[in-house]
């Protein structure tokens, strides 16, 4: 189990989690006792450390929160089976007790486990409901997204592809910009980090930026308005330039949007669960087929959770942030 140390101070660290062995819990009437299997790291949790974010706050000595993919080892429950497969909170623990609520069966038949935290999972549903159920985009739009190479921006940059957009993605690193155009197939792909970005920029999108799904906000943001097309949308996603930031963010100049006339859309991924079903069989043919593609940046035990939750955090990982915890079973 891994406990909050302290709270981070801007970027995460290793001493900032405390890891412990504790005794494997008993499930009672109506409960079930769940091996981790896999353990989703996500950005979202360095603002719910903050208490920025729309989950409980988190105190120094609480289990560090997360979502894993489970498998359930002892049932006490007559609605949940010995052997199957969940997708649940459990924080950072090899071991929970549930009485099932607010958890979500997986099927294996459908894709590798680890997909049901990331594109077949909370990641592949944000950029659905964000290019399907906001954006819409239409053939030959120009569609461009940042933090392209994790889990959301290159499944949401994917499904415009599908959708018949040209599609250009931003990160933070040449060899991730090289995935981007080699592994996702985007037809352009842009490093924010290169000190001729802006020009960059403004060359990739001639005719100007059609949609633009932001994972990242602040500074970035502002660049990308200044390309967008009139009556250009803005789906509104992550905030990652503000996640390991200490107090208020700088300010944005929204009158850039109001001169492009933008279409502001909010995205959060709970108001579109009842989607899930019809996004997971539609993503799922797309997996298996090839046509939509995924990487994944693994870490191996808990133990690694701490260090690789600040690799997330500082940028270095590529693909879908998880740690392995436990042996994948039939």
């Amino acid at each position: 189990m891994v406990r909050v140390a302290r709270l981070p101070v801007g970027l995460p660290r290793e001493t900032d989690f405390i890891v412990s062995s504790e005794a494997v819990p008993e499930p009672t009437d109506g409960e079930f006792l769940a091996r981790t299997v896999h353990l989703s790291l996500d950005p979202y949790l360095r603002s719910r450390l903050a208490g920025r974010h729309l989950g409980p706050p988190v105190a120094p000595g609480d289990v560090m929160p997360g979502r894993s993919l489970v498998q359930i080892a002892q049932s006490r429950h007559t609605g949940f089976g010995e052997g199957e497969y969940l997708v649940m909170e459990t924080g950072w623990s090899e071991w929970t007790v549930s009485s099932g609520r607010d958890s979500r069966r997986f099927n294996p038949a459908i894709g590798p486990l680890s997909t049901a935290l990331g594109v077949l999972g909370m990641p592949g549903l944000t950029a659905w409901a964000g290019v399907a159920e906001l954006a819409r985009p239409r053939p030959g739009d120009t569609f461009l997204v940042s933090a392209a190479a994790g889990p959301v921006g290159a499944t949401a940059g994917q499904l415009a592809r599908i959708a018949g957009c040209r599609v250009i993605g931003i990160a933070g690193s040449e060899e991730k910009c090289r995935h981007l155009t080699e592994t996702f197939g985007f037809d352009v792909a842009l490093n924010y980090k290169a000190p001729d970005f802006t020009n960059s920029l403004r060359s990739a999108c001639p005719e100007g930026v059609d949609t633009y799904f932001d994972n990242v906000g602040g500074g970035l943001l502002e660049a990308v308005l200044s390309v967008l097309s009139p009556g250009g949308t803005v789906v509104l996603c992550g905030l990652i330039s503000q996640y390991n930031a200490e107090g208020p963010p700088s300010g944005l100049n929204l009158g850039l949007a109001i001169a492009r006339r933008a279409r502001l859309l909010s995205l959060v991924v709970h108001d579109h669960e009842d989607k899930y079903d019809a996004y997971l069989r539609r993503a799922s043919e797309w997996v298996r087929s090839g046509r939509l593609r995924y990487l994944e940046d693994r870490a191996d035990g808990l133990k690694a959770a701490p260090s690789a939750f600040a690799r997330l955090m500082r940028g270095d990982n590529v693909g879908k942030a998880l740690v392995v915890v436990g042996a994948e079973r039939g």
